[in-house]
């Protein structure tokens, strides 16, 4: 039993139902996307696929996303004008608008070439691995050119306050900072930032307008220029690795797709220094992402939200006793295993991992209370070549 499914004792009926205190909690639906990568990457879009099959795509209200999961939310947002959704609201075209060209992009070496090319002077990988995104997917689009429905919300970490930086169309703002009302940035910046892995890919300098952000009236605790100047953003798994904080306060349906790494036993750790510092930050991130895994399970099972959650690392026969897609637990053991890198893995592995992502969002979403507006048979052989 994994530390997200502890036992737990039955809850008194006086027990307080939301755990987080939630003052605008709505009737809709959020959808977070995890770091992890384009291992991430392509576990996301299997889900995409499979939300879009079952009409819930088109009823999705706000769309989280960070790190790897940034790029698939990116490649959707940047593509959403061009779907078309039928009177279930199946987009039909959404491998056309969106499978191709995500696809298109998991077949480049990333990180490599922008590390390599970040060594050199006045140059940030950040920012050579936005030049590659732009390039291959987003084509010039800015932060302005994104829907209105769903809003989507690109989170990253800032290094200079230590908590969430948003990136929307409406703003981009933290809140011990201030806010950038209809930043007209581009979409692969915000994109770069969110995905921006330290130290290598990290920091995202951004320089927002001349007097651009404007501080909160009362919440502001971090002022002055060297606040607003310029932005030095991290990845957004530093802080938040599954993106919940957009959403988890704001909808009463909460989808979570979590295509990240999760810690693994070591019988023998290494005990150098180094090895030590590594092993203590990666225990760390897990404990947040734990924390934040317990928190779902609890809002689901007080009833004070609707949650699908679904992980690459966990068992399809773990949602239920009968799930909808056979997926073999060696195959879910393989793809937990990826690498989370930025970089081309061969097509047995992209497929896999599309599968893993289609499989999994099958498997949570016929064990949750989500109702789904269109019920349709799960069927692998739909998913498209890699």
């Amino acid at each position: 039993m994994t530390d997200e499914e502890e036992e737990c004792e039955p809850l008194p009926e006086f027990a307080i139902a939301d755990v987080l205190d939630a003052t605008r909690l709505e009737e809709g639906v959020g959808l977070s996307l995890s770091g992890g990568g384009f291992r991430a990457m392509l576990f996301h879009l299997g889900s995409l696929i499979r939300l879009n099959e079952v009409g819930l795509l088109a009823k999705v209200d706000r769309v989280s996303s960070v790190s790897g999961g940034s790029l698939a939310a990116g490649i959707l947002a940047a593509g959403w004008h061009a779907l078309q959704f039928d009177p279930n609201g199946v987009a039909l075209n959404f491998d056309q608008a969106v499978s191709v060209p995500l696809l298109r992009l998991a077949r480049r070496r990333v990180d490599a070439p922008a590390i390599l090319f970040g060594l050199l002077p006045f140059v940030h990988a950040s920012n050579v691995a936005a030049r590659i995104y732009d390039k291959r997917v987003f084509n010039g689009k800015t932060l302005q050119d994104l829907p209105e429905r769903p809003r989507f919300i690109f989170t990253s970490t800032s290094l200079q306050t230590g908590v969430l930086w948003r990136f929307a169309r409406e703003y981009s703002a933290d809140w011990r900072v201030g806010k950038w009302t209809a930043p007209n940035l581009p979409l692969t910046l915000a994109v770069a930032a969110s995905a921006g892995f330290p130290p290598l890919l990290s920091p995202a300098v951004i320089k927002p307008p001349k007097d651009g952000i404007v501080p909160w009236k009362e919440r502001t605790t971090a002022a002055g220029s060297a606040f607003t100047k310029r932005l030095f953003l991290t990845d957004g798994g530093v802080y938040d690795n599954l993106g919940l904080e957009p959403i988890w306060k704001r909808y009463r349906t909460l989808l979570v797709s979590d295509g990240g790494a999760v810690t693994q036993p070591i019988g023998r750790p290494f005990t150098n220094w180094y090895s030590q510092f590594r092993r203590v930050l990666d225990v760390s991130l897990q404990q947040g992402i734990n924390t934040r895994v317990r928190i779902l399970h609890g809002l689901e099972r007080t009833q004070a939200r609707k949650v699908a959650y679904w992980g690459i690392s966990t068992p399809v026969t773990s949602y239920g006793p009968s799930p909808p897609v056979a997926f073999p637990e060696e195959s879910t053991r393989r793809a937990s295993l990826v690498p989370t890198r930025l970089t081309r893995f061969s097509d047995d592995i992209r497929r896999l991992l599309v599968e893993a992502g289609y499989a999994h969002t099958t498997a949570a979403l016929a064990a949750s209370r989500i109702a789904l507006p269109l019920p349709s048979p799960a069927d692998l052989r739909r998913l498209p070549a890699v």
